[in-house]
């Protein structure tokens, strides 16, 4: 009877020993695994594009134009078809970036009074100014333009001070005040400054030295 348990007990353990894989289901369990690298590294390859896509769309909404141009080219570095719609949409975005730095570049400097008016709506004169402003804009936030006053104004009471303005793309932008309103204007004859209040408006006409 002790012979027939220790038996019966040997082959209970023999049935729990693990039995190696075959040849095919090692090549179902490889083929598998190369199928699902090769899945992700498709997806990898286009998630990159995708991702750079959305930093480079933010990076204009926010007018980071030189952020732009940066992130274009790196999807221009990748593995895409030439007809590719990110690569293309992204080079599209880059040449519009580098326009807008080139108009920047050019409307940077120093402008001096060449005219200034007085329109009270009923009639218009011109009085005596006098001043320089100089203009640069921000290196990363494209738009924010520094303006500096260098005894600009009526003669009697020039400005000498700084404000840094957001602009439009159009290159334009409108400041309210407590009361009147503000507006820059760069122009291809120069910089329009204007100031509306209660007695009319002063408008300050500016060519670049």
């Amino acid at each position: 009877m002790k012979q027939f348990v220790i038996i019966l007990f040997c082959a209970l353990l023999a049935g729990c020993t693990e039995v190696p894989p075959s040849g095919v289901q090692s090549e179902l369990e490889l083929g598998q695994y190369t199928q699902a690298v090769d899945q992700s590294t498709r997806q990898d390859t286009m998630h990159d594009p995708a991702k750079l896509m959305v930093q480079l769309e933010t990076a204009l909404a926010s007018y980071h134009f030189k952020e732009v141009v940066k992130i274009a080219r790196k999807i221009d570095q990748l593995a895409l078809a030439q007809d590719n719609p990110i690569r293309l949409r992204a080079k599209s975005l880059q040449l519009s970036a580098e326009a807008m730095l080139d108009q920047l570049k050019q409307v940077e400097g120093t402008y001096q009074i060449e005219r200034s008016t007085l329109d009270t709506g009923l009639k218009e004169r011109s009085f005596p100014a006098t001043g320089q402003i100089d203009v640069s804009f921000a290196k990363r936030d494209g738009l924010v333009a520094t303006i500096d006053y260098l005894d600009f104004g009526m003669v009697e009471a020039p400005r000498n001070d700084t404000e840094s303005i957001r602009f439009e793309p159009d290159l334009s932008a409108r400041l309210a005040l407590s009361e009147g309103l503000v507006s820059y204007v760069f122009n291809r004859s120069g910089f329009t400054l204007t100031f509306e209040g209660p007695g009319g408006k002063l408008v300050y006409q500016l060519k670049k030295i």
